[in-house]
């Protein structure tokens, strides 16, 4: 089993070193982990949201590290790269020159504010709910279409407000999901969700439904920022996938995507995460 969303003290707001979360994986039984730090973007007010850029290239040499000293299981080199108009120059010579195995692409920012960020929740009020979910699936489709990623991040992330949408936003969905198959990427069923505001994964069963409709494949991810957090969740959500037929999930090795048939998650493990 896989877990392709993992992040760590670099991010600065997660706990522990890779090699933590490497030796957790182990513990657990994984054959792969797919690490994907928040891009560095110089310029951006963000201080708590991820590293400098003075910082990636402690990132990139811990990765490298990690891999000649647990030969054991296999650790991917990701980045997980926000969707960000002002910055696209940086991102994309940066998703371009480093050997990346994946690059989950992820919309956080609505016209300049990061709405996943709790201790800014209180511009919802002035932005407004409705707006919210309807830019952010039009920048997810702005997103598919930019050929930068591999993965679409956390598909449905504005519920991690707590709050749901007054509209009807069924379109929105389905044009981000369009735009997801037109371009051939995959979906991040993403746990962290169940450990959140919105108590669901990320995106929702009846989006993954659709998503299995149009034959889009899917990645597993805790995006744990603990340890501890690393394959939280699976059992419960692995149940759900292949409830709604989904039998096969992505592995990438530097960007070409394969697909791995989706084991049941053991009890005794599920018991440890």
């Amino acid at each position: 089993m896989i877990d392709y969303h993992a992040h760590s003290r670099l991010c600065r707001h997660g706990e522990g070193e890779i090699y933590e979360y490497v030796e957790t994986a182990i513990a657990r039984g994984l054959s792969e982990i797919g690490f994907a730090e928040h891009i560095p973007i110089p310029g951006l007010d963000d201080p708590t949201g991820r590293m400098d850029i003075e910082e990636w290239d402690l990132y990139v040499n811990d990765i490298f590290r990690a891999r000649e000293k647990y030969p054991e299981i296999t650790i991917r080199f990701g980045v997980e790269a926000d969707y960000l108009p002002p910055f696209l120059d940086h991102v994309t010579k940066l998703v371009g020159g480093y050997p990346f195995d994946f690059v989950i692409g992820s919309v956080h920012f609505v016209d300049g504010w990061d709405f996943s960020n709790p201790a800014l929740r209180h511009h919802l009020d002035e932005f407004g709910v409705d707006r919210l979910y309807r830019r952010y699936y039009e920048l997810i489709v702005e997103a598919a279409d930019a050929g930068l990623f591999d993965v679409i991040g956390h598909l449905d992330l504005p519920k991690k407000t707590g709050v749901r949408p007054g509209i009807d936003i069924s379109q929105y969905v389905e044009e981000a999901l369009q735009a997801v198959k037109r371009n051939d990427l995959a979906l991040d069923v993403n746990t962290s969700g169940l450990r959140k505001e919105p108590k669901e994964i990320y995106p929702a069963e009846e989006i993954l439904q659709r998503a299995f409709a149009l034959q889009i494949p899917v990645s597993l991810g805790s995006d744990a920022h603990k340890p501890r957090e690393i394959a939280a969740g699976f059992d419960v959500t692995i149940d759900m996938l292949q409830s709604i037929g989904y039998n096969r999930v992505c592995v990438f090795e530097k960007r070409r995507r394969t697909l791995i048939t989706l084991e049941a998650w053991p009890e005794k493990i599920a018991s440890k995460a």
